[in-house]
């Protein structure tokens, strides 16, 4: 909240708030491309030397958070219980297994929940108002994406069950532990390979002459880019840039393009920043999804425990 704020009364005092260093204007004012060029230039220039970090390295973090959480919260919830047989006594009681499972479960999740849904708002908020100033951080990539929004909220309950399932079937702290934080960093790479995924993204083509002159400036700089990009054929068919990869030199460049049909109309997919949300509550769902399959294992495998015979 600090940070933001300064950063916030930093952009207001210069009067670039709102503003955004691909605009030619700002309130009126031109943005030149260089430091020491005017006032405003410079004011953008101290912005991301002074904030862009901070920003950055508590989006990391945050995501880190999730791991952490199942290492040392979730993996050793039953695994220690089990590895020093404490879990017997409380299984020859009254109480069901589910009912302990539940019991064990409910206020570090609880916790959990609440903890991590609070610094995502604070996360968000802070990025949101960073967000046109710093451009060149493509909202897509994980840090902002996995530490803002429900998306951030989601990982945390995924991550617990992960170190709770692994306690429970490895039932060692230690190897439940090392194994929570291989899976958790997996599943982190998995949905950063699965975003762009998510959503259809969106195809822009350029003019005959191959330049998108026409196409808003605010959808360059405001999108998830870096995917597919080409030309196009005759037809209209798309040829990706990667099929003439192994051409070495202009001349050899373009007699493979030549040989594939490719004119000089270019096209690129890119995901407008429209999509951040909904892709926010997809990938959320899909990691609440798969926390309560997890959950729904740990229900499953705790009855079908063997029984523990009373002592005689």
């Amino acid at each position: 909240m600090w940070q933001r704020a300064q950063m916030v009364g930093y952009m207001r005092a210069h009067d670039i708030d709102g503003c955004a260093d691909w605009r030619d204007f700002c309130h009126g004012k031109r943005i030149a491309p260089r430091r020491g060029t005017d006032p405003i230039t410079d004011a953008y220039f101290h912005l991301r030397d002074a904030y862009r970090t901070p920003l950055l390295n508590t989006g990391r973090l945050l995501i880190a958070l999730p791991a952490l959480i199942g290492v040392f919260v979730g993996a050793p919830l039953f695994a220690r219980e089990l590895e020093t047989g404490t879990h017997q006594l409380v299984w020859t009681q009254s109480v069901s297994r589910t009912r302990w499972l539940v019991a064990k479960v409910a206020l570090p999740l609880a916790a959990v929940l609440t903890g991590t849904t609070v610094l995502a708002v604070l996360y968000t908020w802070w990025w949101r108002a960073a967000r046109v100033q710093f451009s060149d951080i493509a909202w897509g990539t994980a840090v902002p994406f996995d530490a803002t929004g429900p998306a951030a909220v989601a990982l945390a309950p995924l991550s617990f069950f992960l170190g709770a399932a692994a306690g429970l079937l490895l039932r060692r702290t230690l190897p439940a532990m090392v194994a929570t934080l291989g899976i958790t960093v997996g599943v982190q790479y998995g949905l950063g390979a699965l975003r762009p995924h998510l959503m259809t993204p969106r195809t822009i083509v350029s003019d005959a002459t191959g330049g998108f002159a026409r196409t808003p400036s605010e959808l360059f700089y405001t999108s998830w880019r870096g995917f597919t990009e080409g030309f196009l054929t005759r037809s209209g068919e798309k040829v990706p840039s990667d099929r003439c990869s192994s051409a070495v030199g202009d001349d050899a460049w373009n007699r493979c393009l030549a040989r594939l049909g490719a004119t000089k109309r270019q096209y690129e997919e890119l995901h407008p920043v429209s999509h951040f949300w909904p892709m926010q509550w997809i990938q959320a769902g899909i990691c609440l999804a798969a926390g309560a399959a997890l959950a729904a294992l740990c229900v499953w495998w705790i009855g079908r425990r063997p029984t523990v015979k009373e002592p005689v």
